[in-house]
């Protein structure tokens, strides 16, 4: 294996883990969808990795900006940061959303209560208010009853990321090291100036 397939094994390997580990800098990343002719950025939660099929996955609501966004307009990007490794992810691809499929009703199966109940408040994210309101329910986690289930999973959905690019930096004071890499159905790399 060349050193351009050990550092994209690697990558992998470190976004998976920001599936599990909470703390793993790659758990949350910046994600950039276009909004008119204007980029639009926010924070969201890795939930899913998928090497063999050169995806990632997060969770919105069908009710938000980045779902009319990405049914507009697919292209988006990903950006993840390791602090400590010194390590800039930049992927580029096309997002495409589950929402009330098989895959997105075993990914809410699996979700807390804690985490399902973000789904189940009374206003659409973005929405206008007159003043702060906080958008739940009038119910703690452990009080979900069926309709509060019903309701939360109309407006859950996955938006998968089938990416096209990486751009890999890593950062160093004796020369920083940038690869992009071209995923499909073959892997092409290219090391780039940074």
């Amino acid at each position: 294996m060349n050193k351009e397939n050990k550092i994209l094994n690697k990558e992998w390997t470190e976004l998976s883990k920001g599936t599990i580990i909470g703390k793993h800098p790659f758990h949350t990343f910046n994600l950039s969808s276009v909004s008119g002719n204007t980029p639009n950025a926010r924070t969201v939660v890795l939930r899913k990795v998928s090497s063999k099929n050169n995806e990632i996955s997060f969770h919105t609501d069908f009710r938000s900006s980045k779902f009319n966004e990405i049914s507009l307009n697919n292209n988006v990007c990903a950006l993840f940061y390791d602090k400590k490794r010194k390590v800039q992810l930049r992927i580029t691809g096309s997002a495409y959303i589950e929402h009330d499929t098989s895959s997105s009703q075993k990914s809410w199966k699996s979700m807390t209560n804690e985490s399902k109940i973000c789904y189940m408040g009374p206003y659409a994210p973005s929405s206008f208010l007159k003043e702060f309101k906080p958008n739940l329910p009038k119910i703690l986690p452990h009080q979900i009853k069926l309709e509060n289930e019903k309701f939360g999973y109309m407006n859950f959905c996955v938006v998968n990321i089938i990416i096209s690019r990486i751009d890999w930096l890593s950062l160093d004071h004796k020369g920083h090291k940038r690869i992009l890499f071209y995923l499909g159905a073959n892997i092409k790399s290219n090391w780039i100036a940074s």
